[in-house]
């Protein structure tokens, strides 16, 4: 029965694989003949290099679920938050590719407001309300994954409140969860603290994920490792069809890495990341292994945290932390090249997943 369900998983692996190869050079081609092309202000290399190659991913693996991997108590809530994170990262991939070369008139004029066109109207605002809300949007622009480009922060972070508040109203009202298991403990219940914790985590892996995607293969790397893990935990604890889902994940992210790794012809973009770190807390949070997953994702954990700190030490003592920020280039400014620096923290991926799948299991 073991065998079979492992089995299943292969198939739909390879379908996700052979979908994608197909998919990917038509979708380059199209990007690259409307030039909606990559904004980096740190890599100039890299400007025009099509983005938004998560779309590719991100459609054969929700086509694949729905057709053949339905299941109202597992890949359910992970496809519904995957789509709604989804569509927040390509609407700011378009954001930014289209204020590049600038918004059609229509556009501007009436969605102007979400991209910060428009200039918040803060004279309407009394003085009492007004510091907290400038507080509020200053604290998004450190902590967030914002490019400087696209939808401002603050209005994307209020956007990943709804997403993460939904989550935790899901779980804690509606399925009645209010633990977090521990290895060799078991469940530990919190109470009112889990939706907290949830709606925290949410928000932290998120932008984690999305702040690693700054260099070729990176993110994409780590994800296909993070999924890996994951599929052996979900199989091994019976959870059949995520285990298929996390399968199909991977399938459908070796041919993105094909085009993605040094030298990259098509970058991953929000629409990517966004959905990479919806699905893994949500695998995380339906598997009730979130404390393992602080070793599978650690990587992404430590290089995400990076850049808020650097700009909390920037603002606080007028001195760096690293050389830049995230972490990553940091080596890059070291003199690593982009390929060791991918590589080397593949590998760190790989050996905290390993810990992390032995932690799960205890």
């Amino acid at each position: 029965m073991e065998a079979m369900g492992f089995i299943l998983d292969l198939i739909l692996l390879f379908l996700t694989l052979a979908l994608s190869l197909v998919l990917y050079p038509i979708w380059i081609d199209f990007v690259y003949k409307f030039q909606l092309g990559e904004v980096s202000r740190v890599h100039k290399q890299k400007i025009g290099i099509p983005t938004m190659g998560g779309f590719v991913f991100v459609i054969t693996v929700s086509l694949v679920t729905f057709l053949f991997n339905q299941s109202r108590t597992q890949t359910l809530l992970p496809l519904f938050v995957a789509t709604i994170a989804g569509l927040l990262g390509l609407l700011e991939d378009l954001a930014k590719v289209y204020t590049k070369s600038g918004l059609p008139t229509f556009v501007a004029k009436h969605f102007g407001w979400l991209f910060g066109f428009q200039k918040d109207t803060e004279a309407k605002v009394s003085d009492v309300s007004k510091s907290p809300w400038l507080f509020f949007k200053e604290i998004s622009r450190i902590v967030g994954s914002g490019g400087g480009t696209g939808i401002e922060t603050y209005k994307k972070f209020l956007i990943q409140g709804f997403m993460a508040g939904f989550v935790s109203y899901w779980t804690y009202f509606k399925l009645g969860w209010d633990f977090i298991w521990f290895p060799l403990l078991g469940n530990v219940h919190i109470g009112l603290l889990y939706p907290i914790v949830i709606f925290v985590f949410f928000i932290i892996v998120l932008n984690a994920v999305a702040f690693t995607d700054g260099i070729d293969g990176l993110a994409g790397g780590l994800a296909l490792i993070a999924f890996l893990a994951f599929w052996v935990i979900s199989r091994s604890l019976g959870y059949n069809s995520l285990a298929s889902f996390c399968a199909t994940f991977v399938g459908a992210l070796l041919p993105f890495l094909y085009f993605n790794v040094y030298p990259a012809r098509v970058m991953m973009g929000n629409v990517g990341s966004h959905v990479l770190g919806a699905v893994l807390v949500i695998l995380a949070v339906v598997l009730h292994r979130e404390i393992p997953f602080l070793l599978i994702g650690l990587v992404f954990l430590v290089d995400g945290i990076t850049s808020p700190l650097q700009q909390f030490s920037v603002k606080l003592t007028r001195k760096r932390l690293f050389r830049m920020a995230p972490i990553h280039h940091h080596f890059e400014k070291k003199g690593w090249p982009e390929s060791k620096v991918t590589l080397r923290f593949w590998l760190f991926g790989a050996m905290f997943a390993f810990a992390g799948v032995f932690l799960a299991l205890l």
